[in-house]
């Protein structure tokens, strides 16, 4: 279904809910930061500890976790307790767009959500047609964030072409290892994500908004529930939203776990009850998805991003990146770095500049290299870590920016041993539907254990260059098409500085 543009004012009644839920409480705020991090080194003890001793004197309320997650549990508000420089220089070498408000407004708190600007890029998009609304977006150069950084209003303008009305389908289930950026954006500013899939589905003509949510992640699930329940409770979701004829239905599912359920394909498959197993392309989703619906996959990332587009205009979303590469990236730092935690950079900036301003590392000798992209990329010796962070390969070869997960490799770590542990990581991972990926990512890790201790690798290296190549031609989907990946970026980067 196409929709044109309200002659009821969206904005208006936007800001009639917004007065409807002034608070009368004006005393001195406490926050506390509460994510999956936190909660496992007893945040939540804290927070009843501050409950007990100022609930009587403040408002203390709940937050999501900063990205600074190195200090957690961080409590602000309390003079002695303010952050600390290290946090400090953490937050204010960032660009931060998509994580804005995150740690400064109460999670579930829909009248601070506003406040800062939440549900005016909705809004926005009511007062126009669904085809401008696409246009804008397009304009604006948004890719998606997930990994394959395809053009988002393309995506919406195929869904929208198709005969029958299309679903939007939220994926977040973000199951690769060292990434947990969606699972920040969803427990510290859930009304953003739903924001963001409203203005997809009015876009696309779409009634329907599945958000596909990671099994394990549990927190993350059951701040998003709340929030969906106050969305519809106010209007936001569900029947006329914000006065309009527009209407969409919001459910939220579990997801089936394992990596390859990211796959968009194999996503719709496990939503259908099937095995979680990528399809044969085409057709491909826009054209033939859930329930053979025309259906528009995004991520959370990427949702993120589109109130603020809509809410600021593109202008504001591309004075930050390069021309080809607009905006910011959201990564996950981890590893052997002294500030692990998310961070927000424009695209263009260096990974050195992410390690060391952000990411606190003093001497980047003191690292054997440096992981990035997840399993499906490579690693990075740390004489290229001058390597810009842009979508797509980074180092012209093998090593993939992916969905932004970076891990520090410490010195005492052999790249070798992180190849072997990524490749098994792959083959452990593979459905088994498709024969290179099924029966040649393990072969990869075998000759790589066989040859760890041989003196002289090079003719186990030549079968294993060939063997990764057809693996990553022949393989079905996203996962197999980038299971040689590590193996090959080892061979570019390490195996000649290692006598191999």
């Amino acid at each position: 279904m196409r929709w044109i543009m309200s002659e009821i004012n969206p904005l208006e009644n936007l800001r009639a809910i917004h007065a409807n839920l002034e608070t009368q409480d004006q005393r001195d705020r406490i926050l506390v930061e509460i994510g999956q991090c936190s909660a496992s080194i007893g945040a939540y003890k804290e927070l009843e500890n501050i409950k007990a001793q100022y609930s009587e004197t403040h408002r203390i309320e709940v937050v999501g976790c900063s990205g600074a997650c190195f200090s957690a549990p961080r409590v602000t508000g309390l003079g002695s307790l303010e952050i600390s420089s290290m946090d400090q220089d953490f937050l204010d070498s960032q660009t931060r767009y998509v994580l804005g408000g995150i740690g400064d407004i109460a999670w579930d708190d829909i009248r601070q959500y506003i406040s800062i600007g939440g549900f005016q890029g909705l809004a926005k998009a009511l007062s126009v047609t669904s085809e401008e609304v696409i246009e804008i977006v397009s304009d604006s150069g948004l890719r998606g964030r997930g990994g394959a950084y395809f053009p988002v209003a393309m995506k919406w303008r195929s869904a929208s072409s198709q005969k029958s009305d299309p679903v939007v389908l939220v994926n977040a289930e973000e199951g690769e290892p060292g990434l947990f950026k969606d699972r920040h954006l969803i427990e510290g500013i859930p009304f953003r994500v739903i924001e963001g899939a409203l203005i997809a589905a009015f876009a696309c003509g779409s009634e329907e908004v599945l958000i596909y949510v990671n099994a394990e992640a549990d927190l993350a699930y059951s701040r998003l529930d709340v929030a969906l329940q106050k969305c519809q409770n106010l209007g936001l979701v569900g029947k006329n939203v914000l006065g309009t004829d527009f209407s969409v239905d919001v459910r939220l599912f579990k997801g089936a776990g394992g990596y390859v359920c990211g796959e968009e394909s194999t996503l719709i498959n496990t939503l259908e009850g099937r095995r979680r197993e990528p399809r044969l392309r085409p057709p491909f989703p826009t054209e033939s998805g859930f329930r053979n619906q025309p259906t528009v996959v995004n991520n959370v990332e990427t949702l993120c991003n589109v109130p603020l587009v809509l809410n600021f205009g593109p202008e504001k979303f591309k004075s930050n990146g390069t021309k080809d590469a607009p905006g910011t990236k959201l990564l996950s730092l981890s590893g052997n770095m002294p500030c692990r935690g998310l961070a927000e950079v424009p695209f263009g900036i260096t990974l050195l500049t992410v390690l060391c301003d952000i990411g606190g590392i003093k001497d980047v000798n003191d690292l054997s290299g440096v992981a990035v992209g997840g399993p499906s990329s490579g690693i990075l010796p740390i004489g290229s870590l001058d390597l810009e962070i842009l979508p797509g390969v980074i180092d012209g070869k093998n090593v993939m920016l992916g969905a932004g997960g970076i891990v520090a490799l410490s010195k005492d770590t052999d790249p070798y041993e992180a190849t072997i542990h990524l490749s098994k990581y792959n083959a452990a991972e593979s459905c088994g539907k498709c024969t290179p990926c099924r029966e040649g990512a393990p072969k990869i890790v075998r000759i790589l254990e066989d040859a760890k201790n041989s003196t002289d690798r090079s003719g186990e290296f030549k079968r294993l260059e060939m063997l990764a190549k057809t693996v990553n031609a022949a393989s079905l989907c996203g996962l197999g098409q980038a299971a040689g990946n590590p193996l090959l970026s080892y061979l570019n980067h390490f195996s000649k500085e290692q006598g191999d």
